[in-house]
């Protein structure tokens, strides 16, 4: 499963699921949580179920994302899952801080596949132990704004305020096998610095981002998907690390530059996600 753009749609605009459908986002987030006032939970969800009950299978993965563990309306999302979850990929769940909070949401999940977000101090402090939870989690998505907000501090356009938080993630991630996403980009005007951010947190170790608006998916899939010049690069060094082999060699001269294992398996992580990529359109 390719992950490199989620794109959340709130709940209660049935008239927006398809249109995501086809935004060629990697994944659609169909939000039950934040978008979604506490009145119009029962109709969300009712909406939600008669659309994936009615659309046929997509390249697109769909989510749900359900209620916070502890709030007032979790109960009843998971109650729900039941006459929905053959129709979805997974679960996302907000506010994780525990272990827990995952495996009671994997308990009613499609695979028991969850997708758990990191939004609070103690979940990125605490992120280490949490992915240790008993579930199919194929990736982790941070939540900016809601860190943010609790520390009391505003997003600044270079990001500076999250590395940290960030850099626990993707380390979560990579303990686990999981993917890290990143978290939205809410100025929908500023494609530039949209592209910016993609590129930082990329630089990190992130492997996609949630979107919030179709216009932004394009740039996020373009950001992290490995260039045509990467992925010849990479087949040449793969090329070149064969011949050395044969030779009876391990580090080897490449491009004027030393290669040893390490970057052979960095080489060959951007052909299969090309070729993933391809796979799925």
């Amino acid at each position: 499963m390719v992950l490199r753009s989620l794109l959340f749609v709130p709940g209660t605009s049935p008239d927006r699921f398809s249109k995501a459908l086809a935004s060629g986002a990697d994944a659609v987030l169909i939000d039950l949580e934040d978008a979604v006032d506490g009145p119009r939970k029962a109709d969300a969800r009712a909406s939600v179920a008669a659309w994936l009950q009615t659309t046929v299978a997509s390249r697109t993965a769909r989510f749900v994302r359900v209620n916070a563990p502890g709030s007032d309306y979790q109960a009843e999302d998971l109650r729900w899952l039941s006459g929905v979850a053959g129709h979805i990929e997974g679960v996302v769940v907000p506010k994780v801080e525990t272990a827990r909070d995952i495996e009671h949401v994997a308990d009613v999940a499609p695979h028991r596949r969850v997708l758990p977000m990191f939004e609070t101090a103690r979940a990125i402090l605490d992120a280490s132990a949490i992915v240790r939870a008993k579930a199919d989690v194929p990736a982790l998505i941070f939540g900016a704004e809601d860190l943010t907000a609790q520390l009391g501090i505003p997003r600044t356009v270079n990001g500076e305020e999250l590395i940290l938080a960030r850099s626990q993630v993707v380390l979560a991630a990579a303990a686990i096998g999981a993917d890290a996403i990143d978290a939205v980009f809410v100025d929908l005007s500023a494609t530039g610095d949209l592209q910016e951010d993609c590129l930082r947190a990329k630089a990190v170790g992130f492997r996609g981002k949630t979107a919030i608006h179709p216009n932004q998916v394009a740039v996020i899939n373009e950001v992290f998907s490995p260039s045509a010049d990467e992925v010849a690069r990479a087949r040449r060094l793969i090329d070149a690390d064969a011949a050395a082999r044969a030779a009876g060699q391990g580090a080897f001269r490449f491009e004027n530059r030393m290669v040893d294992q390490p970057i052979v398996t960095r080489a060959r992580r951007v052909i299969e996600l090309a070729e993933k990529i391809g796979e799925t359109g």
